[in-house]
């Protein structure tokens, strides 16, 4: 046993967190999409790709959420809370049994036609309280405590994953635990984006001498989680009493007023020449156009599921791939440069999210559908293909992770 646990700490994929999550939510959003598509419109039985007793619909809005984003979430975190805290990373034998969790959890949604109900949610609800676990030492050692809200987010979410469990056999609405997801990956996607988006523009605009044109706005960096926050309570409210309705569509288009303004700040118009630091401007900028769908699909009649896939593909597709191209480089030691094939994967993405949102308008022609998910399997399949090297080898400067 000793010498297995060397071994697999001696493997450069479980020496840093964002290792083997960000190779896992590359490649099951590259597999899940053209399967789920395959047994929507191609006449395929649901069972002769796998065996499952869930809606498709539902399942697959979920593998997108707790499959796909999960990783790519949990990736992030056990990364960059080592930083933030200065604790011992994740890595080695636990890192492995952390990922094993994972996978435990998309086998059992894929088996769920054979496995009871009660455990198919045991082993898939696992997963982001033993994240929650693992990062809450780190967290709960700081002095600050911001860092904390991340334990309630990945609760919350969690929350929304046993929602799910419950809607796929009946018991509520899919649409409060979706729902609820997409707004608590969107507070994520507010308060990183916060972090990140500035300090990197401000950083690569100080070669040009013009990191002034990044403005400082602390007003807004509480407004903007706050309001983000606002919309997740309204759309709980609208669920139980749609008389809400209205009053749900107004707070998400305060919600798209306050971020975008926020974005605004950021000189997002300064970042077109480097690839690698527009595409976070633009996984924030498919935030703000997704909540003013919200609020259109409130007010004015807008297609709702075209609103959530603005959501669905567009913020929760380039935002992660955003942050795992660039984690991905900056963290094994290399520059912080993309090549043509990773800024071809960042298009594919919104060419996926914009023909999704338009077959939602059209009523799902499979046409447009075959066109949304050849673009996001294609944008996937070429990050997990050049980051494979990348991610399972050790760092170029020789230095631990």
């Amino acid at each position: 046993m000793p010498g297995k646990v060397a071994r697999i700490q001696d493997m450069a994929v479980f020496g840093y967190g964002f290792r083997p999550f960000f190779l896992l939510a590359g490649f099951y959003a590259a597999l899940t999409v053209p399967l789920w598509l395959a047994a929507s419109t191609a006449g395929l039985s649901w069972d002769s790709i796998w065996t499952t007793a869930w809606p498709r619909g539902l399942w697959h809005a979920h593998e997108m959420v707790f499959g796909f984003a999960a990783a790519s979430v949990g990736g992030f975190l056990l990364t960059a809370i080592p930083g933030w805290t200065g604790a011992t990373p994740c890595a080695g034998a636990q890192l492995m049994r952390l990922a094993a969790l994972w996978v435990a959890g998309r086998v059992a949604l894929w088996m769920a036609g054979v496995v009871p109900p009660w455990l198919v949610a045991t082993v898939d609800l696992a997963f982001l309280p033993a994240l929650a676990w693992v990062i809450m030492g780190s967290l709960t050692a700081q002095k600050t405590r911001r860092n904390r809200i991340f334990l309630a987010l990945i609760g919350l979410l969690a929350v929304a994953n046993g929602l799910i469990h419950l809607a796929a056999h009946g018991y509520v609405s899919p649409a409060l635990g979706i729902e609820l997801a997409l707004n608590i990956l969107a507070m994520m996607i507010v308060i990183i984006g916060g972090r990140v988006i500035p300090a990197f523009t401000r950083s690569a605009l100080a070669a040009d001498g013009r990191e002034d044109a990044v403005r400082a706005a602390p007003s807004w960096d509480v407004l903007a989680p706050a309001s983000v926050g606002l919309v997740a309570l309204a759309d709980v409210v609208r669920s139980v009493w749609p008389e809400y309705t209205p009053a749900a569509g107004t707070v998400a288009f305060v919600a798209a007023c306050i971020n975008g303004w926020r974005m605004s700040s950021w000189a997002p118009w300064h970042t077109v020449r480097k690839p690698i630091l527009w595409v976070l401007h633009l996984g924030y900028a498919w935030l703000v156009v997704g909540l003013i769908a919200k609020a259109a699909a409130a007010l004015s009649g807008f297609d709702a599921t075209a609103a959530v896939h603005v959501l669905g593909v567009g913020m929760i597709g380039t935002m992660p791939l955003a942050i795992m191209t660039r984690a991905g480089l900056g963290h094994t030691g290399r520059p912080l440069v993309v090549g043509r094939a990773t800024v071809v994967a960042y298009g594919l993405v919104s060419i996926a999210a914009v023909v999704r949102v338009w077959a939602a308008l059209m009523g799902e022609p499979m046409s447009l559908l075959f066109v949304a998910a050849a673009a996001w399997t294609a944008a996937f399949a070429i990050f997990s293909i050049v980051y494979w090297p990348i991610l399972t080898r050790p760092r170029v400067d020789g230095k631990p992770g």
